[in-house]
């Protein structure tokens, strides 16, 4: 857990409290277990209770992890699924059972380990360490407010939860002989032949009236007009605001001094250096030696009439400069490194350093040209600085008017008008779109899912303000609804008639195969039955199971079928998707040479294989525990 916290904690502690073990069992957190008894619990483990109040208190503290992590993907409707709160039940339920097995084998987390784990969260940290203060702060600011005891009792929890699985899973073990005939198999190949049979011919007549219109009536859903609506809404959209006026002079003047330290150009420095490499762990001769030559280059380049850029292009081991003559540009304090740097902004133009070492080895520093660090005037930087003045007067509306939006729609949750006439603007009208989205607005999915949400489309109200990013936001109300309309047969017949014909032809195709495939199960030869069908044949030689260059389900149902005794081979007629369907005969199976694999592939599959070893016997725990101890689920209550 403490892994998960360190890496996902952003300050809300209700995350940390969500945020747990992932590896086999994906819990969300463990919440306070009371042990109140009421006739309205949702499900019950052994003597212990799970109540309406906590599932619902744990649910949506679900819900808003996943709204956070999700952003514009979450999926309100999807989040409130009967489905996802029953995988969340069985989630409570799986920890109830943890913990209860925690409690008898007498592994319980000690005060000691509580506070270790509390500690290590980085929310309640200060500079890295941990912070009484900061820690009570952030529990006194939850809804409701935890006290210390009451959240050192749920990380307990936690942990015992945790506590039996590590340890299950610890003991997983896996034998070298295990692990080749994993590898035997892994690595297996196969030789075989298939021929995919061509579908049969379509029928020469069409289907007559009747049988479209049964077809059509055993179908109708299939049949159906898209569902649209169109919304009316209010949109807040920052880069379109104009503040009332401009900045002054005088407003500017300000900026400018409150902001100098952005309009300062640091002193720059063209240099160029000649770099003898060592490496930083060189044993002390290399780096003797190293220094000796880096001095005599530097006197070199001190000579009269010495041309450093020659020397440079001669002798730098520095591969990125050398050819353009040791030059490295103008250099600002903050590039180099400190040593490099410190003696660079030292020295006087047109001088040579002494050697210098860095990480990379010994440098000798050529300073060409200085060029004084300054301030830009204010005239340079008026422009800037008023377009920076209406950014964010822009922004400040935006703020403003966002909240205004706020609160008329919590005012007045059924009409979009008086909205519209806080902002001083208009209602506007989107064009139809469905489920997929449209043009528009309704290109945000965000604006899609509220559309069809039950407070817009099914109760008409008016939706909270919409984040369609780049400070611009939107509230919207149903306009219209165009509900899905059955079509009527006349308007899709030529559709019906397709699909006719195409079943009769996957029906056809389904007889003649299989006809074929008795054939070549009872002894027939591949070549004579391709021939027969119109099929070609293809060989498939010492082909693994990832076999990219033939169908995968073909592959895959290859490698299902048995060893083919000595002298040989196996037939089967094998279903493709699509209604295809393919002859194969199976005539080698080599079983793979594990000692011929390196170490590292070795590893690789010794890792995978023991983790879904450790995985499948903590399910069989957990099976094991649902075993022995009575689970009852009351799935309408949740």
């Amino acid at each position: 857990m403490l892994q998960t916290l360190r890496e996902k904690t952003s300050g809300w502690i209700a995350f940390v409290i969500l945020a747990v073990v992932s590896v086999p069992f994906a819990f969300f957190g463990i919440e306070q277990y009371f042990e109140v008894r009421t006739p309205t619990n949702v499900a019950k483990i052994g003597e212990r209770e799970i109540s309406q109040d906590e599932f619902r208190e744990r649910f949506e503290q679900y819900r808003q992890n996943a709204r956070r992590q999700l952003g514009e993907a979450y999926d309100a409707d999807y989040f409130g699924s009967t489905l996802v709160k029953r995988q969340l039940l069985e989630q409570m339920v799986n920890e109830e059972l943890l913990l209860q097995a925690s409690e008898i084998a007498g592994t319980t987390a000690s005060d000691d380990r509580v506070r270790r784990e509390i500690a290590a969260i980085p929310a309640f940290q200060v500079d890295g360490k941990f912070d009484a203060e900061q820690y009570g702060l952030l529990l006194r600011s939850q809804a409701p407010a935890l006290t210390p005891a009451q959240f050192e009792e749920r990380i307990r929890r936690d942990i015992g939860a945790r506590e039996i699985p590590a340890q299950v899973e610890s003991t997983a073990t896996l034998t070298e002989v295990a692990l080749d005939r994993y590898l035997a198999l892994r690595e297996q190949t196969r030789d075989f032949a298939y021929a995919i049979l061509p579908p049969a011919a379509a029928p020469a007549a069409p289907p007559d009236d009747a049988a479209v219109g049964a077809w059509y009536e055993s179908n109708k859903s299939e049949f159906m007009t898209e569902e649209t609506l169109s919304v009316r809404y209010v949109e807040i959209d920052a880069a379109k605001l104009e503040p009332a006026s401009g900045p002054d002079e005088e407003t500017l003047r300000q900026r400018y001094e409150d902001q100098r330290d952005r309009f300062v150009v640091e002193e720059q420095r063209l240099a160029s250096h000649i770099l003898v490499k060592v490496p930083a762990d060189a044993d002390a001769l290399s780096q003797k030696g190293a220094q000796e030559r880096a001095a005599a280059l530097a006197e070199r380049a001190r000579a009269d009439g010495a041309d450093f850029a020659a020397l440079a292009r001669e002798a730098s081991d520095d591969a990125g400069s050398k050819s353009a003559g040791g030059d490295l540009g103008w250099i600002e304090k903050g590039i180099t490194q400190p040593a490099f740097e410190s003696t660079l902004f030292t020295m006087a133009p047109r001088t040579v350093s002494d050697p210098v070492r860095t990480d990379e080895g010994f440098h000798v520093i050529q300073l060409r040209e200085i060029k004084p660090g300054s301030i830009k005037p204010f005239e340079d930087v008026r422009a800037e600085l008023a377009d920076q003045f209406l950014s964010s007067e822009r922004e400040r509306l935006f703020s403003e008017l966002s909240g205004t939006l706020i609160d008329r729609i919590y005012q007045n949750p059924t009409s979009i008008e008086p909205a519209a006439a806080a902002l001083g603007g208009e209602v506007q009208r989107s064009e139809p779109f469905g489920r997929a989205g449209g043009a528009g607005i309704a290109a945000f999915p965000a604006v899609v899912r509220e559309a069809f949400s039950d407070r817009v489309l099914v109760d008409g109200g008016v939706s909270d303000p919409i984040d369609l990013g780049g400070s611009r936001v939107v509230a919207i109300q149903l306009d219209q609804h165009q509900p899905s309309a059955q079509r009527a047969l006349e308007e899709v017949r030529d559709q019906v008639v397709a699909r006719l014909q195409a079943e009769a032809v996957r029906n056809a195709t389904r007889v003649s195969a299989r006809a074929l495939g008795d054939r070549f199960e009872q002894g027939g030869e591949l070549a004579a039955l391709a021939a027969e069908a119109g099929a070609s044949i293809t060989d498939a030689v010492v082909a693994g199971r990832r076999a990219l260059n033939h169908d995968g389900l073909l592959v895959d149902e290859v490698f299902k079928l048995p060893r083919p005794t000595s002298g040989s081979t196996v037939r089967r007629l094998v279903e493709l998707a699509d209604g295809r369907f393919a002859l194969v005969e199976l005539r080698m199976v080599t079983d793979g040479a594990p000692a011929t694999l390196d170490a590292a592939i070795r590893d690789a599959a010794r890792n995978d294989l023991r983790q879904a070893v450790a995985g499948a016997e903590s399910r069989a725990l957990l099976d094991a525990l649902r075993t022995a101890v009575e689970v009852r689920i009351v799935e309408e209550r949740l």
